[in-house]
């Protein structure tokens, strides 16, 4: 038998391994374990079915003497019943998981989660679970979650309706996946028998899909003048230029990092760590488009990322461009999404290559293979685009009011040829025959160019 003085003095034998540790027996099957580490493990040995087992109780000294005596004893107890003791042990961790508050099981299910998707997917699910699934499941334990427990919370969200009385639909569907995915996790551990959203969301249909609320064209001056006429902060109206300038998301807008920016080729390389791979595209840059990165840099250059609140210290927010609408009387008329329609329709007007727009738009399906490898395509026509798009807003900005389409173009393609001669007349000698050479042209043919 062993004793609190014996099992102190006990060291590792010199036969003892890592994989052979040495055995000391007490009674009644109890055995201590003693490690090449130096752990002591309290093992009970017992026999079931005819078969030789054991079961680890503890380790010394954290379980004492006294202690694995007791629970060897509540070991033999089980085997004279007919109880396998593993299976015992398996059937009270299943019952103390299950016995678990829902709160706290999904919890750890977020925990989880951050490890394994995009660091904003994660902050979408944090804020959802915080703001409406943990208030919602207070008290309820895990296995008696219910239908109509995620149908009170569904009906929560949805009650919280704008000021034209409808419901935030999409972020109800998606609280509802993420109570459904938490559910599908405790039925692949055994702990529940029923996800209880099933057809959950089918009560939830979709809302209709509405274009983003924009001024028709005949407004358009105005909401160009005011924009550069905002008093609120440079970064605001900054954004508010370059949205319309570039026609693009706002969440593109928001997330652009100074390290998307190729100045030398005036290009934006857009590559939002979590936006879908079939959405990523390349932007060229206009003259203005540059100005206003210009007028940025000093501001938040040394940030990560271009539109940067400082006082924050976090990308702007998703309403900072349609709150700043707002002040300038443009509520319920105008948002920060709509440039990308009025681009759309009124360069359609304008005569360009509806292809190119579209590329543009970076409108290719989220399912089409072909997008993820055709988002440069048309990029000398999209350069065109995206000059003529800003100097036509220029146009309309400065002139006050609307002008006639193909009067327009021809004045501002006219505009663009007259630069490109002047920024040709710009280079010096030395610099055009080497951009000519690195065309593929030989000494003699810039010679007999020189002739002719």
């Amino acid at each position: 038998m062993l004793t609190d003085v014996k099992i102190r003095s006990l060291k590792p034998s010199e036969k003892c391994t890592a994989a052979r540790p040495d055995k000391h027996s007490d009674q009644e099957g109890l055995q201590l374990w003693v490690r090449s580490s130096g752990r002591k493990t309290w093992i009970s040995a017992y026999r079931f079915d005819g078969k030789q087992k054991n079961t680890t109780l503890g380790t010394y000294p954290q379980m004492s003497l006294a202690e694995a005596r007791v629970a060897n004893a509540n070991i033999k107890a089980l085997i004279s019943k007919g109880i396998n003791p593993k299976n015992k042990k398996r059937q009270e961790k299943l019952d103390n998981e299950q016995a678990k508050m829902f709160n706290d099981y999904a919890l750890e299910w977020l925990e989880e989660r951050e490890r394994n998707v995009a660091p904003r997917t994660y902050q979408q699910d944090y804020n959802r679970m915080h703001k409406d699934v943990i208030p919602s499941f207070e008290g309820i334990a895990l296995k008696d979650v219910t239908f109509e427990d995620c149908k009170l919370m569904a009906d929560d969200i949805e009650s919280r309706t704008n000021n034209e009385g409808a419901s935030p639909r999409e972020v109800t569907r998606r609280t509802i996946d993420l109570v459904g995915n938490i559910l599908r996790r405790a039925m692949r551990e055994r702990l529940i028998e029923v996800n209880h959203t099933d057809g959950l969301k089918e009560l939830y249909p979709k809302a209709k899909t509405k274009h983003m609320k924009h001024v028709e064209l005949s407004e358009l001056p105005k909401l160009l003048q005011d924009i550069e006429g905002y008093h609120g902060h440079d970064q605001t109206r900054l954004g508010m230029k370059f949205l319309a300038y570039s026609f693009c998301r706002t969440i593109e807008l928001r997330m652009m990092k100074w390290e998307h920016i190729d100045f030398p080729n005036r290009l934006w390389r857009v590559d939002i760590d979590n936006l879908k791979i079939a959405r990523k595209h390349v932007v060229p840059l206009s003259d203005q488009m540059l100005t206003v990165l210009k007028e940025m840099k000093p501001i938040t250059g040394h940030y990560e990322y271009v539109f940067y609140h400082t006082g924050m210290h976090k990308p702007y927010s998703e309403e900072f461009i349609n709150n700043a609408l707002d002040i300038l009387g443009y509520g319920g008329k105008q948002t920060g999404h709509g440039f990308r329609h009025i681009a759309s329709t009124n360069l359609n007007e304008l005569g360009y290559m509806g292809d190119a727009i579209e590329k543009q738009m970076a409108h290719d399906k989220k399912s089409s293979i072909r997008a993820v490898y055709n988002h440069a395509q048309h990029l000398d026509e999209r350069r065109k685009i995206m000059q003529v798009w800003a100097d036509f807003l220029d146009l309309l900005r400065d002139k006050g009011e609307v002008v006639d389409f193909q009067t327009a173009r021809q004045q501002i393609e006219q505009s663009l040829i007259e630069n490109d001669q002047k920024s040709l007349l710009d280079i010096d000698s030395d610099t055009l025959i080497k951009a000519l050479k690195s065309k593929g042209l030989s000494a003699e043919d810039i010679q007999l160019m020189l002739k002719g």
